[in-house]
């Protein structure tokens, strides 16, 4: 489909992308940055919630809220990076190198949470990710629209969204798979040979690729259920599942994390890159 896009935006007359947009070279390596970056902040936003309902064990409403540190970093992360951008001259290389850093640091910090994680250590972690994440959203799009002609200049911004949007989407398929996988193998491994020969095979599979034990109520109760058939030893087997769900979902989750800040520190090498020339006072 990215072959068939390319060929039919080369023969429009009046194309959706112009291809010729990414001749430049600052808006051609800052759609890179804006992708990876990307992958980086959708991971977040899907995952953490997951973290602290999965594996600390809150309801789903309260794991929701646990974003909202985040976009409070994500907007006092702008508001400094305007700031900054407008009254120390206009220095976008340095500002959005430190950016992707600070977002990086947050990322790794994220990556080393387990069960045993505090709430309050999670929260700030969280910021770290949103303060730098605030920092980098605005500014690849400021510095895009400093590279174009005011012809181009729509197509330029929606054009940032888009590939933010994009990388997001194949972040999110990618890190999903991840985390998945690694899950169900983690899974298997932490139990105790005594509930691989209780407990049904096909159960246990359906445990170890959609861990909803650790997230509904409804799942637990019914695996209470199937347990309660065993007798007394029936409530130990049932703590010892659901302690093997949460040390392999953080694990999978960490896994998930270290794997989005690789792509990070990607994006910071492409973003040296980056040509700085004088921001514009008008078009």
């Amino acid at each position: 489909m990215l072959v068939l896009f390319i060929f039919a935006e080369s023969r429009a007359e009046e194309p959706i992308i112009p291809l010729s947009l990414f001749r430049n070279r600052i808006v051609g390596i800052s759609q890179v940055v804006i992708f990876l970056t990307g992958i980086g902040m959708f991971g977040g936003i899907i995952f953490i919630p997951l973290f602290f309902q999965g594996v600390l064990g809150v309801t789903a409403t309260t794991s929701g809220t646990f974003l909202m540190p985040m976009m409070l970093g994500v907007v006092g992360g702008s508001f400094v990076s305007g700031q900054l951008l407008s009254r120390a001259g206009g220095h976008y290389r340095a500002l959005g190198a430190a950016g992707i850093l600070i977002m990086s640091t947050g990322i790794a910090l994220l990556s080393r949470m387990t069960a045993d994680t505090s709430y309050s250590a999670a929260v700030v972690n969280i910021v770290i990710t949103g303060i730098g994440l605030g920092v980098t959203l605005p500014l690849y799009t400021i510095i895009v629209q400093n590279a174009v002609p005011y012809s181009m200049l729509g197509v330029a911004t929606s054009s940032t969204a888009f590939f933010r949007s994009v990388g997001g989407s194949v972040g999110l398929a990618l890190l999903g798979s991840v985390m998945n996988n690694r899950f169900a193998a983690e899974f298997i491994d932490r139990l105790p040979g005594m509930i691989k020969a209780i407990v049904p095979a096909d159960q246990l599979d359906s445990l170890a690729h959609n861990p909803q034990a650790l997230v509904s109520s409804e799942a637990q109760e019914q695996l209470r259920g199937l347990l309660g058939q065993l007798g007394s030893q029936g409530a130990a087997l049932f703590e010892q599942i659901l302690q093997a769900l949460r040390q392999s979902l953080s694990s999978a989750l960490g896994e998930v994390f270290l794997i989005a800040l690789i792509i990070t520190l990607i994006a910071f090498v492409v973003h040296l890159f980056v040509k700085e020339i004088p921001l514009r006072k008008h078009h």
